[in-house]
């Protein structure tokens, strides 16, 4: 921390030892910079609410006076008055008795100018020399006594002030990550790393969302049906594979025999030149009689003998291209999340509170998976939630904690979302619809459209809390149909003719 700070680095790294939460590296940035915001705050709250800001003016209005060597009976008078009344306004004891003897003693003087008759020019000037040089004196001494007394009592209350707001940080920080360290907690139950669906060092959280966090908690870790169902929701869509064709260039390595003229290895022809070594026997038999050996070195000086030609080969590494057709992998991307969540009245108890913990731990897991993820309450009408990014923390549990208490109509959820489907950034989306499904069927135009949202490669999924869906499941929609039996914590999957897992 710098020097101008009023909270030690003591007091903030016991906090992080306190808090083992407040060690990652966000927790401990927001943490610092809360304390650099509070001190720029106290910075400002000590310069505008300082009681004594008139008296510090008055000071220096005074005491700039006085450097200008101006020292009157009125102007020691002023200063006078101004300390008097910051010992009254600070309830502090001086001699005031001790100032007004002085004062009444340098006014009470006698004028220099009816003595002049018992005094030489020269001292007269002494005189008033001696008078200013007094009044001087006074008002110097008695600045030091104001400008001490101002500075001691606005010191005394800085400090009372800067005290009490740092009590007040040190609270609220406690508290925060206190709240933030039992959420860590909640969500380290199911490994789910805290940062990945909001950010702690955002938004204000408070001991009853915590409370309705472990609750939604509480249902994952402790029920086994409920773990297996996060499980199998977790797996909606494997990553696909596609295989494709594709020209692509090939780089071949080959060994080839090719000419190497500095090697002397084979005859491979004959040419004109003057290689002794290398000529023909019939040049050289010119050189046996001397009548014509003068022919031999003529040829010879005009390179025309007659030479056998030599060479070898040398084994050379040589790459070539060619171009072949391969069969390509591509591996999909996982693709948008959509979850639809039934908070009708007839899901209150258990099976809301299921269903919440379920798109708590569905949401967590798409945002790990760098899924966008978007929400909906649904009962007769919808809210939203797009948690595509970092989200405030108590968004989310504001928006896990509504309720609409009336009927079921799963229609304006799915029309939403087919609309969310034409977006660019939500193609291609999986879709999980929690209910209890005792609803009405639901509109064929409807039907229709989520029929071609599946040939754009949307996918359909539900969860149903409780049996009744056994009866009444919707065939011709869901791609894939869970049911979870809280009575005996079961998890069947519809499409596996009601197998239990």
């Amino acid at each position: 921390m710098s020097n101008d700070s009023y909270l030690s680095n003591v007091e903030i790294d016991d906090l992080i030892q306190k808090y083992p939460v407040a060690k990652k590296e966000k927790i401990k940035d927001s943490l610092w910079s809360e304390v650099k915001q509070w001190n720029r705050s106290v910075q400002r709250y000590l310069g505008n609410e300082n009681p004594f800001h008139e008296e510090q003016h008055k000071f220096k209005i005074a005491n700039r006076d006085l450097k200008q060597k101006n020292a009157s009976i009125d102007e020691i008078e002023d200063d006078f008055q101004n300390f008097l009344h910051l010992s009254k306004k600070t309830k502090s004891a001086i001699d005031e008795k001790f100032w007004i003897s002085e004062i009444d003693n340098l006014r009470n003087k006698p004028k220099l100018d009816l003595l002049v008759d018992k005094f030489s020019d020269s001292k007269k000037i002494k005189d008033k020399h001696s008078d200013k040089e007094d009044k001087f004196i006074c008002r110097t001494l008695l600045q030091e006594q104001w400008q001490k007394l101002l500075k001691l009592t606005h010191s005394e209350w800085e400090l009372t002030a800067i005290e009490k707001y740092r009590r007040e940080l040190l609270k609220k920080l406690s508290e925060w990550l206190n709240l933030v360290q039992q959420l860590d907690n909640v969500l380290s139950d199911l490994s789910l790393e805290t940062g990945l669906l909001f950010d702690l060092s955002e938004g204000n959280i408070s001991l009853s969302d915590i409370e309705h966090l472990r609750q939604w908690v509480t249902y994952i870790s402790k029920d086994e049906g409920v773990k297996n169902l996060c499980d199998l929701m977790g797996r909606l869509r494997q990553a696909g594979k596609t295989k494709r064709k594709e020209l692509v260039k090939n780089m071949i390595k080959v060994q080839e025999f090719v000419p190497d003229f500095n090697s002397k290895e084979e005859i491979v022809g004959i040419h004109l030149g003057h290689d002794i070594e290398h000529a023909l026997p019939q040049e050289l038999a010119l050189l046996a009689d001397d009548e014509i050996s003068i022919l031999f070195d003529m040829k010879y000086t005009e390179g025309r003998l007659i030479c056998f030609d030599m060479e070898g080969f040398q084994q050379k590494e040589i790459t070539t291209e060619e171009e072949i057709l391969v069969e390509v992998e591509d591996k999909d991307e996982l693709g948008p999340i959509i979850i639809c969540v039934d908070t009708s009245g007839s899901m209150q108890g258990a099976p809301e509170t299921i269903a919440k913990a379920i798109t708590l731990f569905m949401a967590t897991r798409a945002i790990g998976q760098n899924r966008n993820c978007f929400l909906i309450n649904f009962s007769t009408g919808i809210e939203t939630l797009d948690l595509s990014g970092s989200v405030d923390l108590s968004k989310v549990i504001e928006f896990l904690q509504r309720s609409f208490c009336g009927g079921t109509d799963a229609s304006p959820a799915l029309s939403y979302a087919l609309e969310l489907m034409e977006k660019e950034e939500y193609k291609k989306s999986d879709l999980l619809m929690i209910s209890d499904f005792i609803m009405a069927s639901l509109p064929e135009p409807l039907q229709n459209k989520i029929t071609i949202a599946k040939e754009n490669e949307n996918k359909f999924y539900s969860l149903s809390i409780g049996n009744i869906f056994l009866e009444k499941k919707m065939k011709s929609i869901f791609d894939n149909e869970w049911v979870y039996n809280p009575s005996n914590f079961s998890v069947h999957s519809l499409q596996a003719m009601v197998s239990e897992i």
